[in-house]
């Protein structure tokens, strides 16, 4: 019974999970698996990317950030 309860739990987080698209200054755009989040010194946007891996880009470079 534990296990049912486990799966279900972990179904209905994974539907919370929402991608975010930046644009870029060259209108280049990134697909992101997480919420971009600026650092203290707000230089740099953090985020995961699509494979699960914590990536950076400088601050100046993001033009938008928007829900996808």
């Amino acid at each position: 019974m534990r296990i049912l309860l486990a799966i279900a739990v972990a179904l209905a987080l994974t539907g919370c999970a929402q991608r975010y698209k930046m644009t870029l200054t060259n209108a280049a755009t990134i697909t992101t698996a997480s919420k971009p989040k600026l650092n203290k010194e707000g230089t740099a946007y953090f985020y995961k990317d699509l494979q699960g891996r914590e990536t950076s880009v400088s601050a100046g470079r993001v033009v938008e950030i928007a829900p996808e």
